[in-house]
């Protein structure tokens, strides 16, 4: 019995043996493990995670190989083609032209009574202005023919000085409100006048003389063809905006002086850069873009915009064909480039 029990006893030794072997075998395993990976992971961690860097002066943002935040971006290349855009302006009925059935002169409905006043004082001040100079003729030759004096002369002189200084300052009430007096004096009729007000940074877009489509609140569903006819000389200091006149001739519907509407001054363009509204930002008045230089390496870079649409703009000045630029995630670029 004693021998049984020691062979038994020899075996539970030899599988407690191995079992500490293997154990022993298991921890050396798992701390070599552990100490090459503590060696490794803040390498990976710091390649993989590390913040993106801006150079000069904001102008060049680098991002690390592998980092999540290029998955943001996505991006746009740059190529010439064409642009069809359209300046939409809000536009009143101003006058009305139409003839006298009795004595075939023009009668101009205007559609306030401070425009029919200031056009009746202009004319007044222009018919003022030019008896003044008839007088003048009138009394310089009775003066050659010894029949009125020095003085007859210069008080006729005074007076047209003061006739064509009137005439100037009712003309110029015209012209701010969107007026021609030499147009008014041509125009004929039937027709009608819209004034419309095309902002400041849009008036490169409309041409004197070019056809425009007219939609008349009064009237939905229906187009008038029109003709833009005279482009401001000021730009109204409040707004930014620039007057522009629109006539419409001959209207069989009944449109009246005060009816408002939209006019669409189309725009066609050809060969030009267009790129999306999302890849442009703006700081301090002046735009950019980020052109990709590399990957996860953008540059910043200003441009000079033209015509603006929904969704795209045309760039005049700052990229050239094939550049590729960020369109999604250029918001990103900006805060980083900018420090906001």
């Amino acid at each position: 019995m004693n021998s049984s029990f020691e062979k038994i006893k020899e075996r539970i030794s030899g599988r407690g043996a191995k079992a500490i072997l293997a154990f022993s075998f298991l921890a050396l395993s798992i701390l070599i493990y552990l100490i090459i990976g503590t060696k490794t992971s803040p390498i990976q961690k710091s390649e993989s995670f590390r913040n993106p860097e801006v150079f000069g002066q904001g102008n060049l943002v680098s991002f690390p190989s592998g980092s999540g935040g290029l998955s943001r971006f996505s991006y746009w290349t740059v190529g010439v083609g064409d642009a069809d855009f359209a300046v939409f302006a809000p536009a009143k009925v101003i006058a009305s032209i139409k003839t006298s059935v009795h004595s075939g002169e023009k009668i101009i409905l205007f559609d306030s009574a401070d425009t029919t006043q200031t056009y009746a004082e202009y004319r007044r001040s222009r018919a003022v202005a030019l008896k003044a100079f008839k007088d003048l003729q009138r009394i310089r030759d009775m003066y050659a023919n010894q029949a009125a004096t020095g003085r007859d002369v210069a008080e006729a002189e005074s007076n047209l000085a003061v006739a064509k200084a009137e005439s100037a300052e009712t003309e110029s009430k015209l012209r701010t409100i969107g007026f021609n007096p030499k147009e008014l004096d041509a125009v004929k009729g039937p027709s009608l006048w819209l004034i419309c007000d095309v902002p400041e940074s849009q008036l490169n877009d409309v041409q004197k003389g070019e056809e425009v489509l007219i939609r008349f609140s009064s009237f939905p569903g229906k187009d008038f063809k029109g003709r833009a006819e005279a482009i401001g000389d000021v730009v109204d200091p409040a707004l930014r905006t620039v007057k522009v006149r629109v006539s419409l001739r001959n209207p069989k519907e009944k449109i009246l002086p005060g009816m408002y509407a939209r006019v669409d001054f189309g725009d066609p363009r050809t060969s030009v850069i267009v790129v999306p509204n999302l890849s442009i930002v703006t700081v301090d008045e002046k735009n950019y873009v980020f052109i990709k230089e590399s990957p996860g390496v953008f540059r910043r870079r200003r441009v000079e915009l033209g015509t603006s649409g929904d969704s795209k703009t045309i760039v005049t000045n700052g990229l050239s064909e094939r550049e590729e630029i960020v369109m999604e995630g250029a918001i990103l670029l900006k805060s980083l480039s900018f420090g906001f």
